[in-house]
C-alpha cells in the first residue's frame, strides 16, 4: 500500500499531477494539522501537535498521499465546474439570482466609477495644454496631437504626469471589463468574458466557436502555448478553490474557541493570493488565445478548404457565414477552395461519355473532319 501511494503520482498525467494533486495535497496536509491538533474536540494543542509531527512514518505519508489521490479523482471532474463557480455562473434560483444582482450592480457601478475619473482626469490634462502658451485654437487635429506630446515632454508639463500615469492604469483597469450588457458578478468572469467577446472578433470570428478547431489544427508550439496558459489558470483556480474548503473546515473546527477563530484567515488569505493570481492567468490565457487567433486564422482557412480572403472586408464576410455553419445552421452557400491535388475526371470516363451520346459527338467529328 505504501509503495502504491508513493508512486501514485508517476502514474498519472502532467496536468492531474498539478492541477489537482498539488492544491489536493494543501487541503488534506490542513485537515490532518486540524485533526492531529485536536481542534474538532477542543481549543487547539500545539505541543501535542509538535509530538505527533515529529513521529511521522512512511506508512503515515503513504496513507496521507493514498488519501489525496483519492479525493483528488473525485474533485478532477469537478474543474469547469469550479471555473464557472468563480466566474458567477450561481444557477437560477431566487438566492442566486439576488447574488448575481448584487454581483453585476457592484461591478457595474466599478466600470462607471472607472470611465467617470478618467474623463475627469483626460479634462483636467487638456486644460493644463490648452492653457500652455503653445496651445492655439486654429490647429488641426494632427497639429494638435503633436503639440500636445511636445508639452508632455517639457518640464512645464512636471505636474501633468502623474495625471497621465494614473489616466493609463485606469484605462488598464477599464479593459478588464465586457460591455455593459455581458458584465459577470465577479473579477474573473469578467476577465474571461472580454476575451470571449473580443478574441477574434475583428475577423468574425467566434474565440468560443472556434477554440477547439484552431488546436486541432496549429503547430504544436503554438498549442503548447495555450495550454500551458490554460493549466495555470487551472491550477490558480484550484488552489483558490480548496483554499475556500480549509476556511470552512477551520471555521467549523474553531467556530467556538474565541481567537482561535483568527487561524481561518491563514486559508482565506491564500484564496485571496489565489483568486488574485487566477486573473492574472486569465489575462494570460485569453491573450494566448487572441494570439493564435491573429497568428493561425488562414491555417484554418486552408484546413477548412475555404478561399483566402483579399482584405480584411471580405474576410469578415466569409467569416459571418462560416459561424452560422460552425453553429450548426444552414446556410445559402459558402466558396471553397479546391485542394491542390485535386484531379480531372479519368480520360476513360470522358471517352464513355462521348460513345453514350453520338448524336451530341457527330456534329463535333464533322467540324474536326473539315
Amino acid at each position: 500500500m505504501a509503495d502504491a501511494a508513493l508512486t501514485a503520482g508517476g502514474r498519472v498525467g502532467r496536468y492531474f499531477s498539478i492541477v489537482t494533486m498539488v492544491p489536493t495535497l494543501f487541503l488534506v496536509l490542513w485537515t490532518y494539522l486540524l485533526v492531529k491538533s485536536d481542534a474538532w474536540r477542543a481549543e487547539p494543542n500545539l505541543a501535542a501537535l509538535g509530538v505527533r509531527l515529529a513521529d511521522w512514518s512512511i506508512p503515515q505519508a503513504a496513507w496521507l498521499l493514498l488519501s489525496t489521490f483519492v479525493l483528488a479523482l473525485f474533485l478532477h471532474p469537478l474543474q469547469f465546474a469550479t471555473v464557472q463557480l468563480l466566474e458567477g455562473y450561481w444557477g437560477t434560483s431566487a438566492v442566486a439570482l439576488g447574488a448575481m444582482r448584487l454581483g453585476v450592480a457592484r461591478h457595474r457601478g466599478r466600470a462607471q466609477r472607472i470611465r467617470d475619473r478618467l474623463d475627469a482626469l483626460d479634462k483636467t490634462i487638456e486644460e493644463s495644454f490648452t492653457g500652455h502658451r503653445t496651445y492655439s485654437d486654429d490647429l488641426d487635429d494632427d497639429v494638435l496631437e503633436e503639440k500636445r506630446d511636445r508639452f508632455l515632454d517639457e518640464r512645464d508639463a512636471n505636474h501633468v504626469i502623474p495625471l497621465v500615469i494614473a489616466r493609463d492604469a485606469l484605462r488598464h483597469r477599464a479593459e478588464r471589463f465586457p460591455d455593459g450588457r455581458r458584465i459577470l458578478p465577479t473579477r474573473l468572469g469578467n476577465t474571461l468574458r472580454r476575451y470571449e467577446d473580443r478574441a477574434g472578433s475583428q475577423y468574425g470570428l467566434d474565440a468560443m466557436t472556434t477554440a477547439p478547431h484552431f488546436l486541432l489544427v496549429v503547430p504544436e508550439a503554438h498549442v503548447a502555448y495555450v495550454r500551458d496558459t490554460r493549466q495555470l489558470l487551472d491550477t490558480t483556480v484550484r488552489l483558490c478553490f480548496v483554499s475556500l474548503l480549509a476556511t470552512v473546515l477551520t471555521v467549523a473546527a474553531l467556530a467556538t474557541d474565541g481567537w482561535w477563530l483568527l487561524i481561518a484567515l491563514v486559508p482565506y488569505g491564500l484564496a485571496y493570493l489565489a483568486y488574485r493570481a487566477a486573473i492574472a492567468a486569465a489575462d494570460e490565457y485569453g491573450t494566448a488565445v487572441a494570439t493564435v487567433i491573429d497568428v493561425d486564422r488562414f491555417t484554418l482557412y486552408e484546413r477548412l478548404g475555404l478561399r483566402r480572403p483579399r482584405d480584411t472586408h471580405e474576410e469578415r464576410e466569409t467569416n459571418a457565414q462560416l459561424m452560422s455553419l460552425l453553429h450548426w445552421e444552414h446556410i445559402e452557400a459558402l466558396h471553397y477552395t479546391p485542394a491542390a491535388d485535386e484531379k480531372p475526371p479519368p480520360r476513360g470516363l470522358y471517352r464513355l461519355t462521348r460513345r453514350l451520346r453520338p448524336s451530341v459527338d457527330a456534329p463535333l467529328r464533322q467540324r474536326r473532319s473539315r
